[in-house]
């Protein structure tokens, strides 16, 4: 090989070199930004109306990371309260860490807790350490160990759906209750 058969080798060599350094920086920077929260709250506090200017929807949490591209929320402690079609607190939902995707559906994980608000509620309290929330079909699901409890009864299992309209849960697997008699 000639003197310059070796010169554009090493030419070429160094140009790919430059261009794979160059364009991991850009990837990599581009990952980044990507998760980057837009914003970040603390303390907050928001409760949405319906037409008639009934609330429907509330959330609290000690803190809330907002991103855009992925169209959802992480938060810190959250505390998600429903409320019937006349504006009355109906369920109020809280957990350790929760997401939500901004008009979809919600998921809060660990030492979640639901109390039903309502002075006749079926259920008082709900604990599991996963709860998903599907605000479009009022909805309510686990795959997790579900305990509810009532003063007329406590009843435990694995799976949960629910009716959020219709104010109803069914324990899907392996439930054990205990009734109680006044």
């Amino acid at each position: 090989m000639n003197r310059q058969t070796w010169i554009f080798a090493g030419l070429f060599v160094a140009a790919l070199i430059t261009w794979q350094w160059f364009r991991n920086d850009q990837t990599i920077m581009v990952n980044e930004q990507d998760f980057q929260p837009d914003f970040v709250a603390t303390n907050l506090s928001s409760i949405q109306y319906n037409r008639q200017g009934l609330p429907y929807r509330g959330m609290e949490a000690e803190q809330a990371e907002y991103y855009e591209s992925l169209s959802m929320t992480l938060m810190k402690k959250p505390v998600i309260l429903l409320y019937s079609p006349d504006g009355q607190p109906q369920w109020r939902l809280s957990g350790d860490n929760g997401t939500i995707n901004t008009g979809d559906n919600a998921v809060l994980t660990s030492n979640v807790v639901g109390k039903g608000l309502q002075p006749d509620a079926l259920v008082e309290t709900l604990t599991t350490e996963y709860l998903e929330m599907d605000f479009i079909n009022n909805r309510l699901r686990s795959d997790q160990t579900v305990r509810l409890e009532s003063s007329q009864y406590q009843a435990q299992g694995t799976g949960l759906l629910g009716k959020l309209d219709q104010q109803t849960v069914e324990l899907l697997n392996e439930t054990r209750a205990t009734y109680f008699n006044p």
